[in-house]
């Protein structure tokens, strides 16, 4: 998409290149073309999944404020977690910067789980699982695409790793 928005300007540039004529008056007169292609802004309006299900009131409707409330306080929760079982074993690292949580778990790799306030979204990156995008839906960070909560997936994938029961206990979205 970025590569099309990327020529679309360059062709704008050039038509209003092209199109700059000397008028009667001496001034000069630019036609600028509408752009080939829609070009996304900031707000979200959902209204149809990448599958074609209906999303209509399925994700909760919330201000960027209490976006980044909401999302900056399950972060500190994770990380905080993270931390504490950094005391128990000491290969497991948990940094959590500027709205990016990174966590460093061997023998599965590093984890990323950031913000997206543009989409009201947060993102993890997994070494296990793949990239994943989770919506608040009903308070709890969801993905639209399987219904999975994101605390039970980090839950699971650092189970496995540490061959133990670990369970996020102040995390509640």
């Amino acid at each position: 998409m970025f590569r099309q928005l990327t020529k679309s300007q360059r062709y704008i540039a050039r038509q209003t290149f092209k199109s700059k004529l000397p008028t009667p008056t001496g001034l000069v007169s630019l036609r600028i073309p509408p752009t080939p292609m829609h070009i996304p802004t900031a707000a979200r309006f959902y209204s149809v999944s990448t599958q074609g299900e209906n999303l209509d009131g399925k994700i909760d409707q919330i201000s960027d404020g209490e976006y980044n409330k909401i999302s900056n306080e399950y972060l500190e929760n994770l990380a905080d977690e993270l931390e504490e079982l950094n005391g128990s074993y000491e290969q497991v690292d948990a940094e959590l910067s500027h709205g990016v949580l990174t966590l460093t778990l061997p023998p599965n790799g590093t984890y990323v789980i950031n913000k997206q306030p543009p989409n009201k979204q947060i993102w993890l990156s997994s070494p296990i699982s793949g990239p994943k995008r989770y919506d608040l839906i009903q308070g709890h960070w969801r993905t639209l695409r399987d219904g999975s909560l994101l605390t039970e997936l980090l839950e699971s994938e650092i189970s496995e790793a540490l061959k133990t029961d670990f369970k996020f206990e102040s995390v509640s979205l």
